[in-house]
């Protein structure tokens, strides 16, 4: 009896541990997980600021806290591991439109953006999109708003 108890308990883990959607490699003593469902084209972006952003003056810097969900963040100029080559992106931080050029491009969750010097004072927009490693963009932007102010004294 006790043989077909330790099989059949043995086989019911394996068929639960199946529908997870996720795999666990162990590699000298360490655990890496990955979601096998991850898909950089369903990625989510979210960004926040702990800045004052409706008194930005021009060529201040604003920090801003980023989260993402659906990617694994690589820095633009580093290989993604082999196993995330299809999650693997990073952030572009634009003002106004994500159609010129961006103010930064990250792979960091917590940066300060220098507000461009000639930016006009009034309403504006950081936009935030999430690219692909290959430097495509995906449809996952967020944005917040900032006013800037002229700049006083000299």
């Amino acid at each position: 009896m006790r043989k077909f108890i330790v099989p059949s308990v043995f086989a019911g883990m394996l068929a639960v541990s199946g529908l997870s959607g996720c795999t666990a490699d162990i590699h000298d003593n360490t655990a890496d997980v990955h979601d096998n469902n991850a898909n950089i084209d369903d990625a989510e972006v979210e960004v926040n600021s702990t800045s004052d952003m409706d008194n930005v003056q021009p060529g201040q810097a604003v920090h801003l806290d980023i989260k993402a969900q659906d990617v694994f963040l690589v820095d633009p100029g580093t290989t993604p591991p082999p196993d995330h080559v299809k999650v693997a992106g990073h952030f572009e931080i634009f003002l106004d439109s994500t159609s010129g050029t961006s103010l930064l491009v990250t792979a960091e969750e917590s940066v300060d953006v220098t507000i461009p010097a000639s930016t006009p004072a009034g309403k504006h927009k950081l936009l935030c999109r999430v690219d692909k490693h290959d430097g495509t963009a995906t449809k996952a932007t967020s944005e917040l708003d900032l006013t800037v102010v002229a700049k006083t004294g000299s």
